[in-house]
């Protein structure tokens, strides 16, 4: 359809094109630019409102905080007044007149279970209040405090069932059995005055950002601030409820209505409180503005687009007939010439390209009328000379050709037809041009053109296509035969396949292009030099600790004109080199101006013809090595100053250690015996008849002193189990074992023991402790299962990741694993002591030994069903 069309037409469509297709580009990158822009400061308003309400929320909060904090005085001094009362009617509830303390303290007063229950309160609307259901966050807050003996402030929060703000405070009583809590409500609490209000900050943040459709904040209690009537939705709740489970904000989107809700969490928790102060703000944004503004930026580039592609219209119309105007009187006059009216003149054209092409066309009518003659005459010696000329070239393996300005072959050459796969006849029959690239046409007829008389004969390196597919590199030597008017009229062309030659060619620069990138890449600086210390080659690598021009600039000079910082020192090294060919590694200090820089310098020869013609240096910065190796030294020489401080403060303290074990062994049961002695006299001096109670009380003082006696020598057991010196030998647990438990069972004669020792592997360790480890285990074990009915124990082994793990099992009356890892404490004791006999002190040595040891010693239990001590015996960590 375009051929239709006049050059003018076909222009104007052009230049059209491409301004609509110019304006269309920047139009919609500025579009878009200038549309991500907008979304973009959308979304930063977005993040610096919410940061703004996280910032001024904690603010406030932590200012409510020191107001509520003020009163925590108060609060101590009633728990002061209500522990009394609970202390003197010995924690009996119903003996606690809370009305009375109401009075007298003006604060509210609950009582709390272990369970989280209120038992008792001076407020009815709270007795029998389950914080289980209520507030399960605050159960956890009420058993970390329930074995303290300190009080606990809390913050004035709503109260649960009016909504007054109240500040609370919690203690537990002495016994731990409960948590008593005291509420001090005030009138000015709610004041506006007073409690700062988090819904200005809400109202100032809408009024900065205009996208807050509106805006809503929510306690954890799902009450509404500013609206403690309000009554939250099932989903409102939901929301709320997971965002403070997962401590994260929400976002949800609704694009029915052009909005986004964002449940922003204002996370104000403070573990030492039981109350929650978090919030959770529902902020609606609004998007319609915002696209808005977009539609009228569209809008605006659209208008723009139109006007610019309307004027690029009439250019585009007046630039084609400027351009074609003169090349239509051009085609005009040749078809004048072509009818045969060689007369004509030719118009001139406004350019220079016109009147050369009009020159060219007078030349061409001129030589027409003689070219038909010597055509003639000059066709039967063509052809004489042409069999001579083909005779000489059959021979030859180039591709050897003739043609004609327009492509005509006037020869070829066999080696030239199967190049490309074709017969002579069908080359010398119809125009034949290489099958290459426009791009390399447009080479080759450039190529040609630029021959002359002076310059008749060029090379090129060209690109074809031949008739098997493959794209073979061919080298054309062509010659430009002139006629005797100046012009060419035929052209020979001697080609020679280089397409193995550029392989090499490419092959050979991919190589050096490979080891100057791999030289680059290195860290350490990398040259080389020849016997005259010329540079030919150096990386980047010196840039980074030495200033240096450029790389490539660096080539050909000298090495120590570059670097004149090395010293005769190194140029020594390099002769040595040079001359004996070993390769040369050196710890060298370069002083470049006022830095000094330590390197590691290795020179390696490069031999060639028998001789060291080369060397390549590599230099590594090692100045931070160095400073860290003296770093190292000072930190040494300091720890070493250290451990003789605390070596003698070790020494010392062993010695207090010993003299507290000599007061505990002698200067403490010297006055025991003394009790003791006094007691036996008073014993025998009471009258028979009148010694019930006397008697009584006298033989308590007995047994405190025996577990007195008993304590100390646990003491002092524990004390030396830490302390002694383990002396390592191979210990037979069996035997041990077996010897322990005929001692034990000896103090039992009224219980029948069924005891089984299995055939145990020796360990490797002290005697005597290992000794201890076993004593107290079967101890326990006996103790503990002696009043069930058939009192079963067994000693044995596993093995536990290739480890032997010993154990003491028995079917006693066990413990509950909660206290499994405070079971070893010292003076820990699970049950009464007037219940089972014992100090505490017992699995405390037995867990000292076990650690001293390097070994490990755990436990299962369950109650009612006996327990099992695992304990394996590892490394010695010592002597000491």
């Amino acid at each position: 359809m375009l051929e239709r069309w006049r050059l003018s037409q076909q222009i104007s469509l052009i230049i059209f094109c491409i301004v609509v297709l110019i304006v269309t580009g920047i139009i919609l990158i500025n579009y878009f630019i200038t549309a991500g822009a907008v979304q973009d400061n959308s979304l930063r308003l977005r993040d610096h409102s919410e940061q703004m309400i996280n910032t001024s929320f904690r603010i406030i909060n932590a200012g409510l905080e020191n107001y509520d904090n003020s009163f925590n005085g108060k609060m101590e001094n009633g728990f002061s007044l209500a522990m009394e009362k609970y202390n003197k009617t010995g924690g009996d509830l119903s003996q606690i007149d809370l009305q009375d303390l109401n009075q007298q303290l003006g604060m509210e007063i609950s009582i709390i279970n272990h369970s989280a229950v209120v038992v008792q309160s001076s407020k009815p609307l709270n007795q029998t209040l389950d914080f289980n259901i209520v507030s399960p966050d605050f159960v956890e807050f009420l058993n970390r405090i329930g074995n303290t003996s300190r009080m606990y402030p809390g913050r004035i929060v709503p109260d649960y069932y009016t909504g007054n703000l109240t500040k609370y405070a919690y203690m537990p009583t002495p016994d731990h059995k409960y948590v008593m809590e005291l509420a001090y409500s005030k009138p000015e609490f709610g004041q506006q005055g007073l409690r700062l209000d988090y819904r200005r900050v809400m109202n100032q943040i809408k009024e900065i950002n205009p996208d807050i459709d509106h805006a809503r904040l929510f306690r954890k209690n799902f009450r509404l601030v500013g609206d403690p009537s309000y009554n939250a939705t099932d989903e409102e709740r939901s929301i709320i409820s997971s965002i403070f489970a997962d401590r994260q904000s929400r976002e949800f989107e609704f694009p029915e209505n052009k909005s986004v809700v964002k449940y922003l969490l204002i996370d104000m928790r403070n573990g030492f409180y039981g109350a929650d102060m978090s919030l959770v703000a529902e902020i609606t944004y609004q998007n319609n503005r915002l696209e808005d503004k977009l539609n009228r930026i569209l809008v605006n580039h659209l208008i723009l687009a139109l006007i610019i592609i309307i004027c690029g219209m009439l250019l585009s119309v007046q630039l084609s007939r400027r351009i074609t105007r003169p090349i239509e009187d051009l085609v005009e006059d040749v078809d004048k010439v072509a009818c045969g009216n060689l007369d004509h003149t030719i118009r001139t054209g406004a350019s220079i390209e016109l009147r050369s092409l009009q020159e060219s066309t007078i030349r061409l009518v001129s030589s027409i009328r003689t070219l038909v003659y010597d055509l003639k005459q000059e066709k039967e010696k063509l052809l004489h000379s042409e069999e001579r000329y083909r005779k000489v070239v059959e021979t030859q393996a180039e591709l050897i050709c003739r043609f004609k300005p327009d492509g005509s072959h006037l020869f070829v050459s066999d080696a030239y037809a199967r190049f490309f796969g074709k017969s002579i006849d069908e080359m010398l029959s119809s125009r034949f041009t290489p099958e290459m690239t426009q791009k390399e046409r447009q080479i080759m007829a450039t190529h040609l053109s630029l021959l002359n008389r002076e310059t008749p004969s060029a090379t090129i390196e060209q690109q074809v296509l031949c008739h098997d597919g493959t794209i073979r590199w061919v080298q054309w030597n062509d010659t430009a035969i002139f006629g005797e008017d100046g012009t060419v009229f035929e052209y020979q062309s001697v080609g020679r396949d280089i397409t193995n030659l550029k392989l090499l060619e490419e092959n050979l620069r991919a190589s050096d292009l490979l080891y100057r990138s791999t030289i680059n890449a290195m860290v350490d600086g990398v040259h080389v030099i020849d016997r005259s210390y010329t540079i030919l080659l150096i990386n980047n690598a010196f840039h980074v600790w030495i200033d240096l021009p450029t790389a490539e600039s660096l080539i050909n000079q000298n090495l120590f004109d570059v670097f004149p910082f090395l010293d005769e020192k190194i140029k020594a090294e390099y002769i040595e080199v040079f001359e004996t060919g070993r390769t040369l590694i050196s710890e060298d200090i370069l002083n470049q101006g006022n830095v000094i820089i330590h390197a590691e310098t290795r020179k390696i020869p490069i031999w060639l013809d028998g001789r060291v013609e080369k060397i390549v240096t590599i230099i590594r910065d090692t100045t931070d090595k160095h400073r860290a190796e003296i770093a190292q030294q000072n930190m040494n020489q300091m720890l070493e100053h250290e451990v003789r401080i605390r070596t003698q403060e070790l020494e010392t303290i062993i010695h207090e250690l010993d003299s507290f074990t000599y007061t505990i062994s002698h200067d403490l049961r010297a006055p025991l015996r003394a009790i003791d002695g006094f007691a036996h006299i008073l014993t025998l001096k009471t009258d028979p008849d009148k010694q019930s109670d006397t008697a009584h009380y006298l033989g308590k003082i007995h047994e405190n002193i025996r577990f007195m006696d008993l304590l100390i020598d646990d003491l002092l057991t524990f004390s030396q189990m830490s302390r002694r010196q383990i002396e390592l030998t191979s210990v037979n647990m069996q035997v041990i074992a077996e010897e322990v438990s005929s001692e034990l069972m000896s103090s039992y004669s009224l219980v029948r023991f069924e005891v089984t020792i299995d055939e145990l592997p020796p360990a490797h360790g002290d005697l005597l402790m290992l000794r201890q480890v076993l004593m107290r285990l079967l101890s326990n074990a006996m103790k503990f299962s002696q009043k069930q009915h058939k009192p079963k124990i067994r000693v044995g082994y596993t093995i536990s990741s290739g480890v032997s793990e010993y154990f003491v099992q028995d079917n006693g009356i066990g413990f509950d694993m909660q206290y499994a890892n405070k079971i070893f404490d010292v003076f820990l004791r699970l049950h009464p002591a007037g219940e089972y006999e014992g100090t505490g002190v017992g699995l405390a040595i037995v867990k000292r030994v076990i650690i001293r040891h390097g070994g490990h010693i755990r436990v299962i239990s369950e109650e009612g069903f006996g327990t099992t001590f695992f304990f394996t015996v590892g490394t010695v960590h010592g002597t000491k």
